[in-house]
């Protein structure tokens, strides 16, 4: 309906150490053109509905002129940490050959797998406390940059 906010769709997965975050961001940037396709360090969310959130977070403030970064992948890596210093963002959360990584798409379509990836989606449950609170922060940090 029109004046209501467009849906986001966002998928996680967790992608074994042998990988390549820079393929995987290519192969899946490639099956979902348009969408927001970043590598994060493998481990530090275990929740889809947590990424769809923050990754939502983003992609409304993309659309508003709201980003705390220039491009959207570094606005959600900024959000997912909880700073508004993209060295620090980078240092905690980006993800590094030959370590696990997590691969995450988001866009305004449903998000596609490519064809022969082997990844494990992360599972969606029901936000915790924490979880809570994180997306919490990460609204803040509009206000914060200001």
């Amino acid at each position: 309906m029109e004046g209501e906010p467009s849906r986001i769709f966002a998928k996680a997965f967790l992608c074994p150490r042998g990988a390549s975050p820079e393929v995987m961001k290519r192969r899946f940037a490639f099956a979902n053109p348009g969408s927001m396709v970043q590598a994060v360090k493998g481990g530090l969310v275990g929740n889809e509905t947590l990424v769809e959130l923050l990754a939502a977070q983003t992609l409304h403030a993309e659309s508003s002129g709201g980003l705390l970064a220039n491009k959207p992948e570094i606005d959600f890596l900024l959000r997912l940490v909880g700073t508004t210093q993209i060295s620090r963002a980078i240092g905690n959360a980006g993800a590094k050959s030959g370590d696990q990584f997590l691969l995450v798409a988001a866009g305004r379509r449903k998000i596609r797998r490519p064809s022969g990836v082997e990844a494990t989606e992360l599972p969606r449950k029901k936000l915790t406390v924490s979880e809570l609170g994180r997306i919490e922060e990460a609204a803040l940090l509009n206000a914060e940059k200001a």
